[in-house]
């Protein structure tokens, strides 16, 4: 008897330290088969998580170590088990009562512990007229690699479940680098995995409509997860569906924020050694006479001291927040959803017609939010946020970096 489409089951698996990646799905070492208020969040060049609750009296959750674990999330599409997430316990909480005792844990991908690697050479990384795929690779390479002042290195302690796939915008394997060319200098203290998000935000050098590149981890279901360098760009343009309401989309919300605009954009680097600071200027058209007037916003990025890089940094910038542009979290019809059927990136139709919109336009999908019902039953609520990237993407990680950083001062 085969497993209903849309059933999702959760495995606790020791983390894995070696090249062999992720175990299958009959090897994990206990399955959360009481789990409840499961929600996997999924978003844009976002380190993906997944939240869920236990009984903290039973068996299986005495399995689930804080950072010692990996908990997988499956879900059953045509009959098969597919990892849809695979990430780390990294925060959990007991709240006891005589009568219960239930855990809330939150698990992180193996982007967001990228994020915990960090360069730690007295001496500044440089790369010089690098393809950005392959300042990609090494940067990951380094992060398998960690070594201490002195030389003492940590191993195998140190090695992430994680290989580079350079891939298509639908997700095939690239058969060629990117072309485009970057000057970067990293000082020690870096985080690796801020570095490769925030190379991801600049300007693209051959397209000055577009970031660089788009970054994520996929969970694989036996082996190295993927941590994918989707170039141009990820997700395709799909003229074979549209987002209705009244339709596919049972309610939405629709958020127009200002704080999200700006048509002149001014970034601050390092100031060196001397008294002139690095800056970097962009603007449109908009902010010389344009109807809504001057909207600015200012950013700092005191690790850069290259003209050039602040440069493509600022007009990235510019390129994501010079058009406001909605946004809309999308709560699917009950059923509609089959994985595949709506991809990050993916650039679609949205229809909306209610009172005073009217909605005909084209978005992109910026997130994808699982939540499996608490009775374990067949189905799951699907909320999808459309709308246009989010600015800063260095921003998304500080809430996270905030999270993770308090386990180590414990």
């Amino acid at each position: 008897m085969s497993t209903p489409d849309g059933r999702w089951r959760l495995t606790v698996h020791e983390r894995d330290f070696t090249t062999t990646g992720l175990p299958a799905s009959s090897t994990g070492i206990a399955e959360l088969t009481d789990a409840r208020s499961r929600r996997l969040e999924q978003a844009l060049n976002t380190p993906a998580k997944l939240t869920f609750t236990v009984d903290g009296r039973s068996p299986a959750c005495a399995e689930v170590a804080e950072l010692r674990t990996d908990v997988v999330a499956w879900r059953s599409s045509a009959g098969v088990d597919v990892p849809m997430f695979r990430g780390v316990v990294t925060q959990s909480e007991d709240v006891v009562s005589e009568q219960a005792h239930a855990v809330n844990f939150t698990c992180h991908d193996y982007l967001a512990v990228l994020t915990r690697r960090y360069l730690t050479a007295n001496t500044d990384l440089t790369y010089t007229q690098t393809d950005q795929d392959d300042l990609v690779v090494n940067l990951v390479a380094r992060a398998n690699t960690i070594t201490a002042t002195g030389g003492h290195a940590f191993g195998p302690g140190a090695r992430l479940p994680v290989a580079v796939a350079l891939v298509d915008p639908d997700g095939r394997t690239r058969g060629v680098k990117s072309g485009e060319l970057r000057d970067r200098t990293y000082p020690g203290g870096t985080s690796i995995g801020q570095a490769i998000t925030d190379l991801a935000a600049v300007i693209s050098t051959k397209d000055a409509t577009r970031s660089a590149y788009d970054v994520d981890v996929g969970p694989s279901a036996a082996g190295l997860d993927q941590l994918r360098v989707w170039y141009p760009g990820r997700g395709v343009n799909r003229t074979d569906l549209a987002l209705t309401y009244p339709g596919n989309v049972a309610s939405f919300t629709r958020a127009v924020n200002s704080q999200s605009y700006a048509n002149y954009v001014r970034v601050i680097g390092d100031a060196g050694s001397g008294t002139s600071q690095v800056t970097a200027d962009a603007w449109n058209t908009d902010a010389d006479g344009g109807p809504v007037g001057l909207w600015a916003e200012s950013d700092n990025e005191s690790d850069v001291s290259v003209s050039a890089t602040l440069a493509q940094k600022a007009s990235g910038y510019l390129t994501a927040a010079g058009v406001l542009v909605p946004s809309y979290s999308l709560t699917l019809a009950p059923g509609w959803y089959t994985p595949g059927a709506l991809n990050l990136g993916d650039t679609v139709s949205l229809v909306l017609d209610s009172g005073r919109l009217h909605v005909a336009t084209t978005v992109r999908v910026l997130g994808i939010n699982h939540a499996p019902v608490d009775d374990l039953e067949a189905g799951e609520d699907i909320e999808v946020t459309v709308g246009r990237p989010r600015l800063d993407l260095s921003a998304m990680f500080r809430p996270l970096r905030r999270d993770i950083d308090a386990l180590a001062r414990r």
